[in-house]
């Protein structure tokens, strides 16, 4: 009984229980209901709020630019010689801006109108644009009336159609890809003209009949600066100002200043440009040129704050030190008047960042011995031209390096060209058509860096690379090392003539002799005993035929003999066999050896101290408060040839300064205050089209002998013989020595580089 009553009981308890809770959860669940709806509301009206507020920013973006500021260029590092003598650096000058004032049709015109007058009348050029694509006819410009005249496209027709399919200009399309005459490609340049003038831009009325607002000259003008703001419509759109042109003078600015509502959104502001030196003629192909980034550039750099507006440096150090000169852009205000419902209002820009300069690269070249260097080759060369049995000598290049440390004391690449013009072309016709012409001389080829991307057969001056070679694998020794020199005799299986001795022959000749005599069957002897697998090896050790990592762009590999590279080269099987001939010819510089300046200068560098350096033009980088970014980078590598080998090697290129007594490099050197090592060579090239033979002459040398600090290598094209070419490398060495020389030997008729040739000239004919 009592468990029942309890049982019930306690049933009564748990209901009562639940129908409490379910009260309390009815009301919680009701302010949960309110709590919720109320966020809602909030959220709608905050995000209402903001779209609205969003619509309100877009309309005005779209209509006058969000903000009143303008992006500027940053100044460009400077570059400085060896001492610290800047040769490249950064100007200001003030430039022609257009911003989005809300002007629109007429208005516009009438101001474009104006500003292009303005701008004609104190000798700016207008955007060239459009004119890169369409502009008058020749005749035209000079013919043509108040209302007529007759227009050209200036490219082929498939640019000329890529160009107006091109969506964000015109988004014009082919024939068959449209159905509307409206929307096709115009293939006549005066229908594309009327095109510009009534659809495109709006200038004048097609219903106008005749009676229009401009003369054809001035509808063209506004049309050159519609275009331009055209191809930046989003810059435009967004409240960046555009550039129009300049420089200006101060008639333009004192005008635009005084009449600001007349030339409504015309801005002015500094613009850096880059500037050269009088000195920098002497570095032209070290310091390369500066141009306009172009689409594929800047789709390479746009991550790295760079606009479509930019200058890059397009060739030489200017190139490599890229990323280094560059600075970073800033932002700076402007006030302009902006068109209303009300007339007009005047609005004055506020906030910016200042842009921060690039670093300064310096230089390793010395401005003296660049001097020295570049006016012994000049004389040369005109005294090659001028003598009785002149010769064209149009074409050369040098380098003097510092062995120790791998820096590029000078460099020069003949002929050159002037920096300055790249730098001024946008505004100087005269130089404009310079730099055309650099471009398009592909005879002289003046943009072409001789010394780093042009390579070369490099005749007898290689000798010493095959006397290193033997004397590594043992061919030849300080007590074994004589060959025979019969004048003609049996090589490789063929008849090879020495020109020095071509009756009686040298006889017997040691490695030193051999060298001074520049005896082609002593080497072609030698290399034929050490094999061309024991000779190519140590050619790579040398850097020959590889890349030596100088830091300018565009340097060539070269070509370095071997059998894997007579195979890959030859078209014929028969062709692609290795002969004795072949290595007797490779010993000598000839055949397949083929190398740039700076490896024939590292690589003799190499032979002279055993130690291979990585070349470089780069002293330093620096911040623009002279903080060290980057500092000299020296690469050593020890070739770990034997000092015996480099001590015979040495001795023997020493030769030259005093066992010929008959040669020009005898007399300018054997009084010299110090020994040297030192090689000759005479390279014969035929051309390819036309057959013809010519002479390059090459030079080598180190200095000084015993502890060797710098090395010269030289070559001047279509010239003479090398032994005269000595008088040119004792100039230089006496710049950097500080040595005063008597006047340059006069040149002998010597044979002291004497070449050999098979007597039968086939390649590979017994």
């Amino acid at each position: 009984m009592a468990r029942s009553d309890f049982t019930l009981i306690k049933s009564k308890t748990s209901s009562n229980v639940k129908r409490s809770d379910n009260r309390i959860f009815k009301n919680r669940n009701i302010l949960i209901g309110i709590f919720f709806v109320l966020m809602f509301l909030i959220i709608f009206w905050q995000t209402t709020e903001l779209q609205l507020s969003s619509a309100d920013s877009d309309q005005v973006s779209e209509t006058y630019g969000n903000r009143a500021q303008m992006q500027v260029e940053a100044p460009r590092g400077d570059i400085l010689d060896g001492s610290g003598e800047p040769i490249a650096y950064s100007i200001t000058q003030p430039m022609l801006y257009l911003s989005n004032s809300g002007l629109e049709g007429t208005a516009l015109n009438d101001m474009l109108l104006d500003l292009s007058e303005l701008m004609l009348e104190n000798g700016v050029k207008l955007p060239e644009n459009l004119v890169k694509y369409f502009d008058y006819s020749s005749d035209s410009k000079e013919k043509r009336d108040k209302s007529n005249a007759e227009f050209v496209f200036k490219k082929d027709l498939q640019e000329i159609e890529k160009w107006q399919q091109n969506t964000d200009l015109f988004g014009l399309k082919k024939p068959e890809d449209t159905k509307k005459p409206a929307e096709r490609i115009i293939a006549e340049p005066n229908d594309f003209y009327e095109y510009l003038l009534f659809d495109k831009f709006g200038i004048e009325d097609r219903e106008a009949g005749g009676d229009y607002r401009y003369t054809v000259d001035e509808a063209f003008n506004i049309i050159q600066m519609r275009y331009l703001i055209l191809e930046h419509s989003w810059q435009y759109r967004q409240g960046q100002a555009i550039e129009v042109g300049g420089p200006v003078n101060q008639k333009i600015i004192t005008t635009i200043e005084e009449q600001n509502q007349r030339y409504a959104g015309v801005l002015i502001a500094d613009k850096p440009q880059r500037q050269y030196s009088e000195n920098s003629y002497l570095y032209s192909h070290v310091l390369g040129y500066t141009g306009q980034i172009s689409e594929t550039e800047y789709q390479q750099l746009k991550n790295l704050n760079y606009s479509l507006n930019d200058i890059i440096g397009k060739s030489g150090v200017e190139l490599s030190a890229e990323r280094y000169l560059h600075g970073i852009p800033g932002t700076i205000p402007y006030s302009y008047w902006k068109k209303t419902a009300d007339g007009e209002e005047f609005i004055k820009g506020t906030g910016g960042i200042s842009p921060q300069p690039g670093a300064n690269v310096r230089l390793t070249l010395d401005q003296d011995i660049q001097r020295a260097m570049l006016e012994a080759f000049v004389e040369y060369m005109t005294e090659l031209r001028d003598k009785e049995d002149a010769v064209p000598a149009k074409a050369a290049a040098g380098v003097l390096l510092n062995v120790k440390t791998g820096a590029v004391i000078a460099l020069i690449s003949i002929p050159s060209f002037n920096p300055q013009d790249f730098a001024v072309a946008q505004y100087d016709a005269e130089a404009a058509e310079r730099v055309r012409e650099y471009f398009s001389d592909n005879e002289n080829k003046p943009m072409l860096n001789r010394a780093i991307s042009e390579i070369y057969h490099p005749a007898s001056t290689f000798k010493p690379f095959t006397a290193i070679a033997a004397l590594e694998n043992g061919v030849i020794s300080e007590t074994n090392q004589v060959y025979n020199c019969a004048g003609k005799e049996e090589i490789g299986h063929r008849i090879w003539i020495c020109y020095g001795e071509p009756e009686r022959g040298h006889g017997n000749l040691n490695l030193r002799q051999g060298m001074a005599t520049s005896c082609n069957l002593y080497f072609a002897k030698l290399g034929i005993d050490t094999t061309i697998d024991k000779l190519s090896p140590v050619f790579k050790k040398l850097g020959m035929g590889e890349y030596s990592g100088i830091d300018l762009p565009n340097e060539a590999k070269g070509i370095r003999p071997s059998k894997e590279v007579k195979r890959l080269t030859r078209a014929l099987p028969e062709d692609q066999l290795w002969f004795p001939a072949d290595t007797a010819q490779s010993s000598i510089g000839q055949f397949d050896n083929a190398y740039t300046i700076i490896q024939l200068a590292r690589g003799v560098g190499g032979i002279a101290t055993g130690k291979l350096v990585q070349p470089h033009v780069i002293k330093e980088i620096t911040g623009p408060n002279g903080e060290i970014i980057k500092p000299e980078i020296i690469q050593v590598e020890d070739l770990g040839f034997s000092e015996s080998s480099i001590y015979l090697v040495k001795d023997a290129m020493n030769g030259l300064q005093h066992d010929v007594e008959y040669s020009t490099t005898y007399k300018n050197f054997h009084n010299y205050p110090f020994e040297l090592g030192m090689k000759t060579g005479t390279a014969e090239v035929q051309d390819s089209s036309s057959k013809n033979i010519s002479i390059d002459s090459l030079f080598v040398c180190f200095a000084p002998l015993s502890d060797p600090e710098v090395v010269f290598a030289g070559i001047v094209e279509d010239a003479s013989l090398g032994d005269s070419f000595s008088t040119v490398a004792r100039k230089v060495l006496d710049q950097y020595f500080g040595i005063e020389s008597p006047e340059p030997a006069p040149e002998f008729e010597s044979q002291v580089d004497s070449e050999i040739t098979p007597e039968n000239n086939s390649e590979n004919e017994f």
